[in-house]
C-alpha cells in the first residue's frame, strides 16, 4: 500500500495560514498536478460536535467549551483525519495551532498523544509580523473579542514555535518556520519536495536607506526567483519586518532627547510596511506598547534567523551594494563554524570584504550571474 505523507501545520492564529495553504495546494494542482488533501481540526471538530454532541460549535464559540469537551473534541477529530489518511493513502496538510491565547490562558491545540496518532513527516509552524496579526485579529470574528498587546502575541508565537519544535525533535520529523509572506511556491516545495537544497539568504537591511532598499528589492526577488528555478528552497529573511518597531523607537528616542524632552508613554508611532499581497500598511501605536514588545522582536529576529540557517543546506551572502553589516557577519559565522554549512559571499562593493566575511566563507563571486554559473557547473547541488 502507497504510504501517506503527513505535513502538520502550526503556527498563532492570525497568520491567515489557511488561505496561504489553498494557494499552496492550488500551486501544485496547476504547476505539478499533484493533488494535497487538505484538512482543518476546527472543520473536523465542528462536524463531530454537531452530530456526536449536539453542541453547536462555531469558530466565535469553540474556545469557550469546557477543557475536557475541548480535548474529546479534537481527539476525535484526529482520529477521524487519521482514519482518512488511512484509508486513503496521499499527501495530506493539516492545519492545527499548537497552542491557544484565549481569555489570557495558554489552551493546547494538540499534545504528545496527538502528534503520536498523526506521526507528522513534516512540521511547519507559519508566523507573521506581529503588527500584522494583531490588525488581522482585530477583523476576525472569532478573535474580536479578544485583547492582545503586540508583546502578548510576540510570546504567544514563541511558545508556539518551541512547542511545535520539541515535538519535531522527538519524531526526528523535518522541522521549518516558514513566514507567511513566503510564495505559495516556497510552501508547496517545503511541503511536496521537502528534500530539495535549502538557501538561507543573507543581505544587508539595517544601513540600507529607503531609496536603495526599493531598487535592491527588487534585484533580490529576481536572484530568488532564479534560484529557485535551479531547484533550491529559498527562506528570505525579510519576510518578516518588526525590525522596523526597533528602527522607529529609536528615531523617536533621538528626536525627544535633542529636544531635552521623555519619551511620552502615550506617543503615538507611525509607520508603514510594504506587503507583496497587501501593498503598503499603515501601522500606528503607543510608545509603550513598541517598547514593552521590542525586547522579544530583538531577541526573536537573531534566533529565528540562526534557526533558519540550521534549517538550510547552505548560506548565500547577497551583498551587491557592498555595504558592511554586523548582521550579516554574524550570520556567516553562524553558518561557517557554528553549523558547518557552505557559505558563499557575493560582493559588490570596490575592493576587499571585510576579513570578518572573507573568513567566513567558502568562495566568493563579484556578481550574482558568475554564482549563478557556478551552481549550473556544479554537477549536483551543495
Amino acid at each position: 500500500m502507497k504510504r501517506s505523507k503527513v505535513v502538520l501545520v502550526a503556527g498563532p492564529a492570525g497568520c491567515r495560514t489557511i488561505e496561504r495553504l489553498l494557494e499552496a495546494v492550488e500551486y501544485g494542482r496547476r504547476e505539478e498536478g499533484v493533488e494535497i488533501k487538505l484538512e482543518r481540526t476546527f472543520e473536523r471538530m465542528r462536524e463531530i460536535a454537531e452530530a456526536d454532541y449536539n453542541i453547536n460549535v462555531t469558530e466565535e464559540n469553540i474556545l469557550n467549551l469546557l477543557p475536557e469537551t475541548l480535548r474529546s473534541l479534537r481527539k476525535d477529530a484526529l482520529r477521524k483525519i487519521k482514519e482518512r489518511i488511512r484509508r486513503e493513502p496521499g499527501i495530506y496538510v493539516i492545519r492545527s495551532p499548537a497552542t491557544f491565547l484565549w481569555g489570557g490562558t495558554l489552551i493546547s491545540g494538540i499534545d504528545y498523544d496527538d502528534v503520536d496518532l498523526l506521526h507528522p513527516d513534516v512540521f511547519l509552524v507559519v508566523i507573521d509580523d506581529v503588527m500584522m496579526v494583531k490588525e488581522t485579529l482585530k477583523e476576525d470574528p472569532e478573535w474580536r473579542t479578544q485583547r492582545f498587546s503586540l508583546r502578548d502575541l510576540a510570546a504567544w508565537r514563541e511558545q508556539e514555535i518551541m512547542t511545535v519544535e520539541d515535538h519535531a525533535r522527538r519524531l526526528k520529523s523535518y522541522f521549518f518556520i516558514v513566514a507567511r509572506a513566503h510564495s505559495p511556491r516556497v510552501f508547496y516545495d517545503l511541503i511536496m519536495h521537502t528534500n530539495k537544497p535549502k538557501v538561507y539568504l543573507s543581505y544587508p537591511m539595517t544601513h540600507v536607506s529607503p531609496e536603495l532598499e526599493e531598487k535592491f528589492r527588487e534585484e533580490r526577488r529576481e536572484f530568488i526567483n532564479s534560484l529557485m528555478d535551479l531547484g533550491y528552497i529559498v527562506f528570505d529573511p525579510i519576510t518578516i519586518s518588526e525590525g522596523i518597531i526597533l528602527t522607529k523607537l529609536e528615531e523617536y528616542e533621538r528626536e525627544v532627547k535633542s529636544k531635552g524632552e521623555k519619551p511620552d508613554p502615550n506617543a503615538m508611532i507611525e509607520f508603514e510596511v510594504q506587503y507583496d499581497d497587501l501593498g503598503r500598511v499603515r501601522f500606528s501605536y503607543p510608545y509603550l506598547e513598541l517598547l514593552n514588545v521590542s525586547e522579544l522582536v530583538e531577541g526573536q529576529i537573531v534566533k529565528r534567523d540562526f534557526a533558519l540557517i540550521s534549517s538550510s543546506d547552505l548560506v548565500i551572502v547577497y551583498n551587491p551594494l557592498g555595504i558592511g553589516s554586523p548582521g550579516v557577519a554574524c550570520e556567516m559565522m553562524y553558518g561557517h563554524r557554528i553549523m558547518g554549512k557552505r557559505v558563499y559571499l557575493i560582493w559588490g562593493g570596490e575592493g576587499r570584504p571585510s576579513p570578518f566575511y572573507t573568513a567566513f566563507c567558502d568562495r566568493r563571486f563579484s556578481n550574482k550571474e558568475e554564482f549563478l554559473d557556478y551552481l549550473k557547473e556544479l554537477a549536483e547541488p551543495p
